[in-house]
């Protein structure tokens, strides 16, 4: 919640300074209020930035679709000195979205658990003791990793509407990490395909970000799909303990 007042924060700041604009008249500016040099083009350019920027907070604040009247009207209330309590701002902002989330997590539970019992039916789909859902595309002929062990991997991953949101193919660049430094599904899941395979992970919540949402592609319990190429294994190496004196 830290977080999002943050972002809801900095919305509010950009809308303040919006105001200044929007309130001295209902329609446009004229050029003449601005000091010699300032063109209509360039108050138009300007305006047109900063409303773009507020639009891009709020969209990364995840509030989802708002009514633009009332967000005029909030700027041109706020750039008239019209004074609204800060408790009140917080108890609506955060009520808000407390009751969007609870909304958006029930709705990702029952999503969730009907895309997995139809996938769990799916030839060569493999359903483990925890949920997670696996199918081996390609076999991979190297070793098969172990939970400590270091990977280097390609992968695409997507939520539950299909949107890819992160993807190492699109960055042209594999990815090396601990496997015991990620998500449960995908430690559990990667130890099932060898060196040079390549699997597919249809990932409960519980083993994926719980009810977390992660930026605005992930929801509060949501099951993830990952398609991962298993490029290179490195087996972990115990460190020996240093000599005392």
């Amino acid at each position: 919640m830290i977080h999002n007042m943050k972002k809801i924060f900095a919305v509010a700041v950009i809308c303040a300074v919006s105001a200044m604009m929007l309130a001295s008249c209902d329609k446009k500016t004229s050029a003449g209020s601005q000091p010699a040099g300032i063109s209509q083009s360039d108050i138009d350019s300007v305006s047109y930035m900063i409303g773009y920027s507020t639009g891009m907070q709020m969209m990364q604040s995840n509030f989802g679709p708002l009514s633009a009247n009332a967000i005029i009207k909030g700027i041109q209330d706020a750039g008239k000195g019209v004074e609204v309590d800060y408790a009140v701002f917080q108890n609506v902002v955060n009520g808000f979205m407390e009751k969007r989330n609870a909304a958006i997590s029930a709705e990702n539970v029952e999503k969730s658990a009907k895309m997995l019992a139809a996938n769990g039916k799916k030839a060569d789909v493999v359903t483990t003791e925890s949920g997670l859902q696996y199918m081996i595309v390609r076999e991979g002929t190297g070793v098969k990793p172990t939970e400590r062990d270091t990977v280097e991997v390609n992968y695409e991953g997507k939520n539950l509407a299909g949107k890819v949101f992160d993807s190492s193919y699109e960055r042209g660049a594999t990815v090396t990490f601990p496997l015991n430094g990620v998500i449960k599904g995908w430690t559990e899941g990667m130890q099932y395909v060898g060196e040079g395979g390549e699997i597919m992970l249809w990932i409960p919540a519980d083993l994926a970000y719980g009810e977390r949402s992660v930026g605005s592609d992930i929801g509060p319990n949501e099951a993830l799909t990952f398609k991962v190429e298993l490029i290179s294994v490195r087996p972990y190496v115990e460190q020996p303990e240093s000599e005392t004196k």
